[in-house]
């Protein structure tokens, strides 16, 4: 051993060059190194530093580490490290959701576990070329997570790029998963011509001088497809930016103001604190409306709440029977209608509001609480109502909670939902057109149908592309993207960039404009392409009003994505489980 590090040394000393050789070979071997700085880079890629270049160095450097034998725990903790601080925020709530966030930390990290060893047996075992191994492996990987146990789809390697519209208009055939498959693909691909490019450097230092050197050919091939590629999907992205119209001002226009909020939420919090809450929202509606009159500006065709600020609930009940023991008026049961009313009347405006429902039943003591979004209008006594049909776990609903007692901590803090099985188209209307005089709705220029989604719906892309096929399927025509949230529970950390990136690419799958309200979040205006046209500031309470312009002389065009999906990704998903088995059967043996 000594002998060697003092021929090494002495090697050294008699041709410098041989540090850059040894230096480079450390690194290609140092697969932890390289897998650890990748994590690293995908992180710094996200927000909350949002460095989005650094994207395209995660596949770089995995791939470099895909190339090297490495332990499969390295990895696993990388990705627990990656994870425990990219959504440290779900601990904010409460103390006990820190047990939630380790234990969906662990869980996704099983994830980038599951991509490497994938990868790794798809290269070594079966040779397929890094190229081609990289991205589809991450397309079945992130088809998984976003599937799986509910799906979890925050934190995706394409979310860096949500403020750069040209780079993510792929996502309208492919889903925002098809994204992240072309950065694994280009970042691959620049490193194909990376590793070409170091080892002719090497060859060339350990040849030179030496007669019958030969060019690695097959190495020149691969680099030269590499190339190509990159040169390809270079030339899409140009083609994109210089071609695509995104001023977005075409047809007709629809004034929405979306309130913003900035009251932080607690659990089980005061009941004078959730009337505290609602009253920001009021005031800034009058606020809204009183200012538009002095200037003569018309009045919004629609104002939306965010996301469970109201905190007069609905109230019905199954058969419309009030029960007996509730010992309950006529009057007291529509309290909350005639209060609604009133409100949309004074502010002479269509309102959605973010509140909850109260199913009563039989058993009235155990009355059925869905998260829901109303839709009032001033002049009309037809009202809308979408209850929300994708719950969060642990807080919305406990899984197996039928099981536990009824004092059991986590009930007692997290009051249990349920959800709906069917969409809501509502119909927004030109401010003073006959049609929103009416009550009946008919087809016209002045009229376009919005489909609505609460919260955490916006990061299942699956859930809002079901919901405007089974719209159509009915008979409507929903032609803009509704969402009401409430991230106050977050502390306005960077989950509030997180969260306004599943909408971007909503927007963009289904080419519909988008609206979100949130209290604690962002709330904006987001056109077909994903360009963020108004957004509010952060940690700010305000009214944020843009227009959406949409033209209903044209029919609506379904998108790739809306009409075959992702389910491309289900023989992927299928495929990397498959190839993960046997690298772990191996690993094994």
């Amino acid at each position: 051993m000594s002998t060697d590090s003092g021929c090494y040394a002495r090697n050294d000393l008699a041709h410098p060059q041989q540090n850059v050789y040894h230096a480079l070979i450390a690194m290609f071997r140092s697969s932890i190194l390289l897998f650890f700085l990748g994590g690293l880079c995908y992180y710094a890629a996200l927000p909350p530093l949002h460095i989005a270049p650094l994207a395209l160095a995660v596949p770089i450097l995995w791939g470099l580490a895909i190339r090297q034998p490495i332990k499969w725990y390295y990895v696993y903790f990388t990705a627990l490290l990656f994870w425990l601080t990219s959504i440290w925020w779900i601990a904010c709530p409460h103390p006990l959701t820190a047990v939630g966030l380790f234990a969906l930390s662990a869980y996704l990290s099983l994830y980038w576990l599951l991509f490497f060893v994938s990868a790794r047996v798809a290269v070594h075992r079966y040779n397929v070329p890094l190229l081609i191994a990289m991205p589809v492996c991450w397309i079945g990987t992130e088809y998984l997570r976003c599937r799986i146990l509910g799906g979890f789809s925050f934190c995706a390697l394409e979310h860096a790029f949500y403020l750069y519209p040209p780079l993510i208009q792929l996502a309208s055939i492919g889903g925002s998963m098809l994204v992240g498959g072309i950065i694994m693909f280009f970042g691959a691909a620049l490193c194909e011509i990376f590793v070409f490019f170091v080892s002719s450097v090497i060859k060339m230092i350990n040849r030179k001088g030496h007669e019958g050197y030969k060019e690695d050919k097959k190495g020149a091939f691969g680099a030269s497809v590499a190339t190509s590629s990159v040169c390809a999907v270079l030339l899409h992205v140009l083609l994109v930016l210089f071609v695509v119209d995104y001023s977005n001002n075409k047809g007709t226009h629809y004034s929405i103001v979306a309130l913003q909020g900035n009251r932080q939420v607690y659990l089980n919090a005061d009941p004078k604190e959730a009337e505290k809450t609602f009253l920001q929202f009021v005031n800034l509606t009058y606020q809204e409306i009183h200012e538009r009159r002095q200037s003569g500006t018309p009045l919004p065709d629609v104002i939306v709440f965010p996301e469970t600020i109201c905190h007069i609930p609905v109230v019905t009940f199954e058969g419309a029977v009030i029960p007996a023991d509730l010992d309950w008026t006529e009057e007291d049961a529509t309290y909350w209608e005639t209060e609604f009313r009133e409100f949309a009347q004074r502010i002479e405006t269509p309102i959605i509001l973010g509140l909850s429902t109260y199913v009563f039943g039989d058993d009235s003591n155990k009355p059925k609480r869905l998260n829901s979004a109303l839709y009032v209008r001033p002049d009309s006594s037809s009202l809308y109502r979408y209850d929300k049909m994708h719950l969060v776990m642990f807080g919305e609903y406990i899984p197996f909670a039928e099981y536990l007692p009824d004092d059991f901590i986590l009930r007692t803090l997290c009051p249990e939902a349920h959800h709906s099985d069917k969409p809501v188209a509502f119909p927004i209307m030109k401010a003073g057109s006959a049609a929103q005089r009416s009550d009946r709705i008919g087809q016209g220029s002045e009229f376009v149908e919005a489909s609505v989604n609460i919260c955490f719906e916006s990061s299942v892309a699956h859930l809002i592309r079901r919901q405007v096929l089974t719209l159509r399927k009915q008979g409507r025509d929903p032609r803009m993207l509704i969402n009401l949230s409430n991230d106050g529970w977050f502390r306005f950390s960077h989950q509030m960039e997180q969260h306004l990136a599943t909408h971007v690419f909503r927007a963009v799958e289904n080419r519909m404009s988008y609206v979100t309200a949130a209290n604690g979040g962002f709330s904006a205006i987001i056109s077909p392409l994903g360009v963020i046209g108004q957004m509010g500031e952060r940690g700010a309470a305000e009214a944020v009003s843009g227009t959406v312009s949409i033209n209903l002389d044209e029919a609506h065009t379904l998108t790739i994505y809306q009409k075959y999906g992702d389910g491309y990704a289900l023989p992927v998903g299928i495929g990397v489980l498959v190839l993960a088995c046997i690298g772990f059967w191996e690993r094994r043996r």
